[in-house]
């Protein structure tokens, strides 16, 4: 059995991003009460300061306060926006802590600064604030959290509607370190619901029509069957250990092997479509230093192409 880095204990807050509307900061703090564990919560809202076109317009605010409005109006609608997540989680018996406060950074910054100050277990944030995001596409917040966060990332589609109790947690598992800290970070911080660990495995069959060209047909097929056995094999093994591993931590707990021709992107998602599930648990690659393949291309893959809540957790080695 492959060994599992220990993960430190993850008794921190969820800090949850509001964001700039307040509906989908509602929809957001919804989608946190039921599909993470109860635990304190801090509603993060920011107001960005009206801008200072030239020289003479910050020397005049300075003078006259010639912005104070607009500060006002920036600040009001921030602080609604926190009260409309702080209502729902709240209703939902969670202790609530507000921070509202003006962009002095990029906003990004300014939550993984405060997840950092607070000792957040999991941060949760929204993937295109507002309205639909089209496949393939994060949104420059949440790309830059997914790619520079050292703690649990929630991620909530805009339009994402409640998943029901029975409703599946999906948990990507190859049997790595990665994988294994995933699991086991998301067991605690995750409500129970029933699991699914899978484990994609990439078929041979789809390059049987390329080695027909030198090779004879039946020699072809039963390489590629042949090979096809192996990979199933371990891949269902690598399943039954991760899903032993969530059975041991209390979960009801299924695997699967999942077949594909393309990659485990397109598995993963596939399954989650197939069993409406709730969420997907995945873990990232560690921190390499170019940006691209920070996360690893499972991990980005499902986060893009998902349409539904992922929790991606870090590697708890820095790979800096």
């Amino acid at each position: 059995m492959t060994e599992t880095p220990s993960a430190q204990p993850l008794r921190g807050p969820i800090l949850l991003c509001a964001g700039t509307d307040a509906a989908a900061a509602a929809r957001l703090a919804e989608a946190a009460a039921d599909l993470l564990d109860d635990r304190a919560a801090v509603v993060l809202a920011t107001w960005r300061p009206p801008p200072m076109f030239s020289a003479w317009d910050a020397v005049m605010d300075a003078a006259y306060d010639t912005q104070a409005e607009l500060r006002a109006a920036a600040r009001q609608a921030a602080a609604e926006t926190a009260q409309a997540a702080a209502d729902v989680l709240e209703a939902r018996g969670v202790h609530v802590t507000r921070q509202v406060c003006p962009e002095e950074l990029s906003p990004w910054q300014e939550i993984l600064a405060l997840a950092d100050e607070v000792d957040a277990s999991v941060v949760v944030a929204g993937i295109g604030e507002g309205h639909a995001v089209q496949p393939g596409g994060l949104g420059r917040q949440a790309r830059a959290l997914a790619h520079r966060s050292r703690r649990p990332i929630l991620f909530v589609p805009a339009e994402h509607a409640p998943a029901s109790a029975d409703a599946p947690a999906i948990f990507a598992y190859d049997g790595s370190p990665p994988a294994g800290a995933a699991q086991r970070a998301a067991g605690t911080l995750l409500r129970g619901r029933p699991a699914l660990v899978a484990t994609a495995w990439p078929s041979a069959r789809h390059a049987v029509g390329v080695a027909r060209l030198a090779v004879p047909d039946e020699v072809v097929r039963k390489g590629a069957d042949a090979l096809d056995e192996s990979t199933r094999l371990q891949a269902a093994g690598e399943a039954a250990e991760g899903a032993a591993q969530l059975t041991a931590a209390g979960w009801s707990c299924e695997q699967a092997a999942l077949e594909t021709a393309r990659n485990a992107t397109s598995a993963l998602v596939g399954a989650a479509d197939e069993h409406d599930a709730a969420v997907i648990v995945t873990g990232t690659r560690g921190r390499s230093a170019l940006a691209a393949t920070l996360l690893g291309s499972t991990a980005e893959g499902v986060l893009r192409h998902a349409g539904r809540p992922v929790l991606l957790v870090p590697s708890p080695k820095d790979e800096a």
